[in-house]
Protein backbone atom coordinates (compact mmCIF):
# COMPACT_ATOMS: atom_id res chain seq x y z
CA UNK A 1 0.00 0.00 0.00
CA UNK A 2 2.85 2.33 0.88
CA UNK A 3 4.43 1.77 -2.24
CA UNK A 4 1.35 1.74 -4.70
CA UNK A 5 1.16 5.51 -2.42
CA UNK A 6 4.61 6.71 -3.40
CA UNK A 7 4.31 5.99 -6.58
CA UNK A 8 1.22 7.51 -7.42
CA UNK A 9 2.61 10.64 -6.05
CA UNK A 10 5.83 10.63 -7.64
CA UNK A 11 3.47 9.92 -11.08
CA UNK A 12 1.38 12.93 -10.15
CA UNK A 13 5.00 15.03 -9.16
CA UNK A 14 6.07 14.08 -12.93
CA UNK A 15 3.14 15.06 -14.70
CA UNK A 16 2.76 18.27 -12.75
CA UNK A 17 6.44 18.89 -13.72
CA UNK A 18 6.33 17.79 -17.48
CA UNK A 19 3.09 18.90 -18.66
CA UNK A 20 3.58 22.36 -18.05
CA UNK A 21 7.21 22.53 -19.50
CA UNK A 22 5.85 20.58 -22.73
CA UNK A 23 3.14 23.74 -22.69
CA UNK A 24 6.11 26.67 -22.36
CA UNK A 25 8.00 24.68 -25.35
CA UNK A 26 4.59 24.54 -27.28
CA UNK A 27 4.02 28.22 -26.66
CA UNK A 28 7.74 29.11 -27.40
CA UNK A 29 7.62 27.60 -30.37
CA UNK A 30 4.83 29.14 -31.37
CA UNK A 31 5.86 32.24 -30.87
CA UNK A 32 8.82 32.10 -32.50
CA UNK A 33 6.77 31.05 -35.91
CA UNK A 34 4.50 33.92 -35.44
CA UNK A 35 7.88 36.23 -35.48
CA UNK A 36 9.46 34.40 -37.73
CA UNK A 37 6.42 34.55 -40.06
CA UNK A 38 6.26 38.75 -38.85
CA UNK A 39 9.63 38.76 -40.24
CA UNK A 40 9.56 37.18 -43.94
CA UNK A 41 6.18 39.43 -44.41
CA UNK A 42 7.78 42.42 -43.71
CA UNK A 43 11.16 41.51 -45.77
CA UNK A 44 8.89 40.41 -48.55
CA UNK A 45 6.52 43.96 -48.07
CA UNK A 46 10.28 45.50 -48.38
CA UNK A 47 10.81 43.85 -51.47
CA UNK A 48 7.67 44.82 -52.91
CA UNK A 49 8.08 47.89 -52.28
CA UNK A 50 11.80 48.37 -53.46
CA UNK A 51 10.34 46.61 -56.69
CA UNK A 52 7.50 48.95 -57.34
CA UNK A 53 9.77 51.92 -56.69
CA UNK A 54 12.45 51.14 -59.25
CA UNK A 55 9.17 50.97 -61.97
CA UNK A 56 8.40 54.35 -61.04
CA UNK A 57 11.59 55.46 -60.54
CA UNK A 58 13.62 58.22 -62.51
CA UNK A 59 15.10 56.08 -65.52
CA UNK A 60 18.12 57.15 -68.15
CA UNK A 61 16.20 55.85 -71.16
CA UNK A 62 18.70 56.81 -73.98
CA UNK A 63 22.02 57.51 -74.39
CA UNK A 64 23.63 58.82 -77.78
CA UNK A 65 27.51 59.05 -78.09
CA UNK A 66 28.66 61.47 -81.60
CA UNK A 67 31.63 63.09 -82.73
CA UNK A 68 31.30 66.92 -82.61
CA UNK A 69 34.64 68.58 -83.79
CA UNK A 70 37.72 66.39 -82.25
CA UNK A 71 35.36 65.58 -79.54
CA UNK A 72 33.32 62.71 -78.29
CA UNK A 73 29.83 64.03 -77.02
CA UNK A 74 27.18 63.01 -74.90
CA UNK A 75 23.03 63.10 -75.28
CA UNK A 76 20.96 61.81 -73.46
CA UNK A 77 16.89 61.81 -72.13
CA UNK A 78 16.58 61.24 -68.61
CA UNK A 79 12.62 60.63 -67.29
CA UNK A 80 12.46 61.95 -64.03
CA UNK A 81 9.64 60.52 -61.64
CA UNK A 82 8.47 62.32 -58.43
CA UNK A 83 6.73 60.40 -56.33
CA UNK A 84 3.09 61.98 -54.36
CA UNK A 85 5.01 62.52 -51.29
CA UNK A 86 8.33 64.57 -52.89
CA UNK A 87 5.26 66.46 -55.23
CA UNK A 88 3.55 67.64 -51.87
CA UNK A 89 7.20 68.51 -49.98
CA UNK A 90 7.91 70.43 -53.36
CA UNK A 91 4.25 72.51 -53.03
CA UNK A 92 5.68 73.40 -50.13
CA UNK A 93 8.29 75.03 -51.21
CA UNK A 94 11.00 72.14 -50.11
CA UNK A 95 13.83 72.69 -53.28
CA UNK A 96 14.91 69.10 -54.92
CA UNK A 97 18.32 68.21 -56.00
CA UNK A 98 19.46 65.83 -58.47
CA UNK A 99 22.98 65.37 -59.48
CA UNK A 100 23.44 64.04 -63.19
CA UNK A 101 26.78 61.85 -62.88
CA UNK A 102 28.76 60.87 -66.14
CA UNK A 103 31.72 58.35 -65.93
CA UNK A 104 33.99 57.32 -69.33
CA UNK A 105 35.65 54.15 -68.70
CA UNK A 106 37.95 52.03 -70.21
CA UNK A 107 37.42 48.61 -70.11
CA UNK A 108 40.59 46.53 -69.01
CA UNK A 109 40.99 42.51 -69.34
CA UNK A 110 42.71 42.00 -65.93
CA UNK A 111 41.97 45.09 -63.43
CA UNK A 112 38.97 47.11 -63.32
CA UNK A 113 37.78 49.32 -65.56
CA UNK A 114 39.60 52.87 -66.03
CA UNK A 115 38.24 56.17 -65.39
CA UNK A 116 39.11 58.60 -68.31
CA UNK A 117 36.64 61.31 -67.66
CA UNK A 118 34.17 61.91 -65.04
CA UNK A 119 31.77 64.94 -64.54
CA UNK A 120 28.59 65.86 -62.71
CA UNK A 121 25.44 68.19 -63.87
CA UNK A 122 23.39 69.34 -60.48
CA UNK A 123 19.94 70.05 -61.06
CA UNK A 124 17.95 72.28 -58.47
CA UNK A 125 13.81 72.25 -58.86
CA UNK A 126 11.78 74.58 -56.72
CA UNK A 127 7.95 75.61 -56.61
CA UNK A 128 7.71 79.77 -55.86
CA UNK A 129 3.82 79.82 -54.39
CA UNK A 130 3.36 83.45 -54.91
CA UNK A 131 4.39 83.23 -58.71
CA UNK A 132 3.00 80.20 -59.13
CA UNK A 133 5.80 79.02 -60.99
CA UNK A 134 8.80 76.28 -61.27
CA UNK A 135 12.35 77.25 -61.14
CA UNK A 136 15.16 75.24 -62.41
CA UNK A 137 18.80 75.84 -61.96
CA UNK A 138 21.51 74.08 -63.82
CA UNK A 139 24.97 73.93 -62.06
CA UNK A 140 27.83 72.22 -63.83
CA UNK A 141 30.94 70.88 -62.64
CA UNK A 142 32.62 73.84 -62.46
CA UNK A 143 30.75 76.01 -61.39
CA UNK A 144 28.25 77.33 -58.62
CA UNK A 145 24.66 77.73 -57.98
CA UNK A 146 24.58 81.33 -57.96
CA UNK A 147 26.40 81.06 -61.74
CA UNK A 148 23.96 78.67 -62.93
CA UNK A 149 21.38 78.83 -65.36
CA UNK A 150 18.44 79.81 -64.36
CA UNK A 151 14.65 78.90 -66.30
CA UNK A 152 11.49 79.40 -64.92
CA UNK A 153 8.28 77.39 -65.99
CA UNK A 154 4.53 77.57 -65.54
CA UNK A 155 3.93 73.54 -65.33
CA UNK A 156 5.42 70.59 -63.27
CA UNK A 157 6.09 68.68 -66.32
CA UNK A 158 7.73 71.73 -67.94
CA UNK A 159 10.24 71.62 -65.65
CA UNK A 160 11.04 67.79 -65.71
CA UNK A 161 11.16 68.64 -69.23
CA UNK A 162 14.11 70.72 -69.20
CA UNK A 163 15.96 68.67 -66.40
CA UNK A 164 15.01 65.66 -68.91
CA UNK A 165 17.73 66.45 -71.34
CA UNK A 166 21.91 66.48 -71.74
CA UNK A 167 22.81 67.99 -75.66
CA UNK A 168 26.29 67.57 -76.85
CA UNK A 169 28.11 67.42 -73.04
CA UNK A 170 31.89 66.98 -73.99
CA UNK A 171 33.79 63.92 -72.90
CA UNK A 172 36.62 63.52 -74.08
CA UNK A 173 38.92 64.41 -77.27
CA UNK A 174 39.29 61.68 -80.08
CA UNK A 175 42.86 61.82 -80.24
CA UNK A 176 42.45 59.97 -76.40
CA UNK A 177 40.99 57.09 -77.70
CA UNK A 178 42.54 53.97 -78.98
CA UNK A 179 40.59 52.49 -81.75
CA UNK A 180 41.69 49.04 -79.90
CA UNK A 181 40.55 49.53 -76.84
CA UNK A 182 36.60 49.18 -75.52
CA UNK A 183 35.39 52.41 -73.71
CA UNK A 184 32.18 52.48 -72.32
CA UNK A 185 29.91 55.69 -70.81
CA UNK A 186 27.62 55.58 -67.58
CA UNK A 187 25.03 57.66 -66.48
CA UNK A 188 23.34 58.00 -63.63
CA UNK A 189 20.78 60.38 -61.81
CA UNK A 190 21.35 60.79 -58.32
CA UNK A 191 18.47 62.29 -55.93
CA UNK A 192 20.51 64.32 -53.23
CA UNK A 193 18.43 63.15 -49.83
CA UNK A 194 20.88 64.90 -47.80
CA UNK A 195 19.98 68.53 -49.51
CA UNK A 196 16.36 68.48 -47.84
CA UNK A 197 15.52 69.79 -45.01
CA UNK A 198 16.73 68.31 -41.82
CA UNK A 199 13.59 66.99 -40.69
CA UNK A 200 12.60 65.26 -43.58
CA UNK A 201 16.46 63.19 -44.02
CA UNK A 202 15.57 60.36 -41.63
CA UNK A 203 12.41 59.63 -43.46
CA UNK A 204 13.87 59.75 -46.94
CA UNK A 205 16.40 57.03 -46.16
CA UNK A 206 13.90 54.81 -45.13
CA UNK A 207 10.67 55.58 -46.98
CA UNK A 208 10.69 54.38 -50.39
CA UNK A 209 8.50 57.59 -51.53
CA UNK A 210 12.16 59.19 -51.76
CA UNK A 211 13.60 56.93 -53.79
CA UNK A 212 14.45 59.01 -56.33
CA UNK A 213 17.59 57.84 -58.04
CA UNK A 214 17.82 56.22 -61.32
CA UNK A 215 20.30 53.20 -61.73
CA UNK A 216 23.86 52.98 -63.19
CA UNK A 217 23.17 52.82 -66.85
CA UNK A 218 26.00 52.08 -68.85
CA UNK A 219 26.45 52.77 -73.09
CA UNK A 220 29.34 51.77 -75.05
CA UNK A 221 31.42 54.14 -76.49
CA UNK A 222 32.87 52.88 -80.34
CA UNK A 223 36.29 54.41 -81.22
CA UNK A 224 36.56 55.91 -84.80
CA UNK A 225 38.91 54.61 -87.20
CA UNK A 226 38.63 57.89 -89.61
CA UNK A 227 37.53 61.20 -88.38
CA UNK A 228 37.90 63.04 -91.55
CA UNK A 229 34.74 65.24 -92.22
CA UNK A 230 33.53 65.13 -89.31
CA UNK A 231 31.84 69.04 -88.66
Amino acid sequence: MRGWLSSRVRFATLSRSHAPRGNAVAVRRAVWQRVISGFRGQFFLVIFCLWANTICATEVQQAEISIRGTQYVLSADIDYQLSDTAKEALQSGVPLFWTVRIKLLQQRDILWAKTLMETSIRYRLQYHALLNMYRVVIVQADSTEQNGDTHNFSTLSGALDAMANLHNLPLLDISAIQPDKQYFVRIKAQFERDALPLPLRPIAYTNTQWYLSSDWTTWPLLPVLNTQGNP
